[in-house]
């Protein structure tokens, strides 16, 4: 049996595959924002290298320590994991200390996450961290910079979340 395979006209993929040219100022801004991010969780995970969590339990221990009583559906969405992966980290986080977990003493399903001693001491030390990075990367643009582009970043973000 044959079968006819249909002629694909690669140029189109090519030329677009241009745009990933990190020396280019006329690429894709997605892929330089992806460049960023990527750069900023490396230079995350070395500052955060001697707390022992991640970037994303570190998040997850910063939620926290905001809202004890937080849902793990909400620390699921802060961490940009699923819930699925938030339960998995919250089981590691408590077997690490990070943490501990209790039933609520009015709402028998509702589990309460608290942290630790040394929970706070890793979500304290990731905040400085956190920080420490973000000052790194803005070094270079103005305060009136650093809030433009916080405004535009918010704008794509909601522009890509509307149903348009």
């Amino acid at each position: 049996m044959y079968y006819q395979v249909p002629y694909i006209n690669v140029r189109p993929l090519i030329m677009s595959m241009s745009k990933m040219n990190t020396s280019d100022e006329e690429g894709w801004i997605g892929y330089g924002l992806k460049i960023a991010q990527h750069r900023l969780r490396l230079r995350l995970e070395a500052e955060l290298a001697g707390t022992g969590v991640s970037p994303s339990q570190n998040a997850v221990l910063l939620a926290i320590a905001d809202n004890p009583r937080i849902s793990n559906a909400s620390l699921a969405r802060a961490a940009f994991v699923t819930p699925q992966s938030m339960q998995g980290m919250l089981v590691t986080l408590e077997r690490d200390g990070f943490i501990v977990r209790t039933p609520h003493p009015e709402h028998g399903r509702i589990i309460m996450t608290e942290l630790t001693e040394a929970g706070r001491t890793a979500a304290q030390a990731g905040m400085i961290a956190a920080e420490a990075v973000e000052r790194q990367m803005l070094a270079g643009l103005t305060d009136d910079e650093t809030k433009l582009l916080r405004e535009l970043l918010r704008r794509c973000a909601d522009a890509l979340d509307s149903d348009n």
